[in-house]
């Protein structure tokens, strides 16, 4: 059994095959057609938390996750608390779904776009010269945060630590933009 555990099942076997899964999954995601208005208008915040989790478990592929957050609290009808309690559940999805770049980054060395090699280098220098509170920072910023993981995976911090920095600034992040599409919602309420 050892000799066959030694051969078959190798650690580089298992990272290439975690590296295969995760890309896969990826690609998958970003080829359903969902019907994210639908979704967010019968489920509520179970569909928001979905959403989120979905468009953030994507490595490099855009998904409108942004979109989602402007839109959700207009098709929810939502204010006040409301929102509160939006940006909490979206957040919360958002950040599990960013582990999938960071197992990327993890398991093995990903192959960066050549467009996204330059904020990945940055990244990477941010993160060496601040630590977890660079992934804080990057959090917030409007940036593709998928490089954020796979640096975090790559420089090998701890999972917890990547999830845990990512939260409070995803949710920053996230508070400004349910508060601007509800904003935006507001002023064309009273202009039309």
């Amino acid at each position: 059994m050892n000799f066959l555990r030694r051969k078959v099942i190798n650690r580089k076997g298992l990272l290439v095959l975690g590296i295969l899964c995760i890309l896969a999954l990826s690609f998958i995601v970003y080829q359903l057609d969902i019907d994210w208005e639908e979704l967010v208008r019968e489920h509520g915040f179970v569909g928001i938390f979905i959403l989120m989790l979905v468009t953030s478990m994507t490595i490099l592929f855009p998904l409108p996750g942004w979109a989602v957050l402007v839109a959700a609290p207009v098709i929810m009808g939502l204010s006040g608390g409301g929102i509160f309690w939006l940006a909490v559940v979206a957040t919360t999805g958002a950040t599990l779904g960013e582990a999938t770049g960071y197992l990327a980054g993890y398991w093995g060395r990903v192959m960066i776009p050549e467009k996204h090699r330059k904020n990945y280098e940055k990244i990477q220098r941010l993160m060496r010269s601040y630590g977890s509170k660079g992934i804080f920072i990057v959090a917030m910023m409007p940036f593709p945060f998928d490089l954020v993981g796979i640096a975090s995976g790559v420089l090998r911090f701890p999972l917890w630590k990547f999830l845990v920095y990512s939260w409070p600034g995803r949710m920053i992040r996230t508070i400004v933009l349910v508060h601007l599409g509800w904003g935006i919602f507001e002023i064309l309420e009273k202009v039309f």
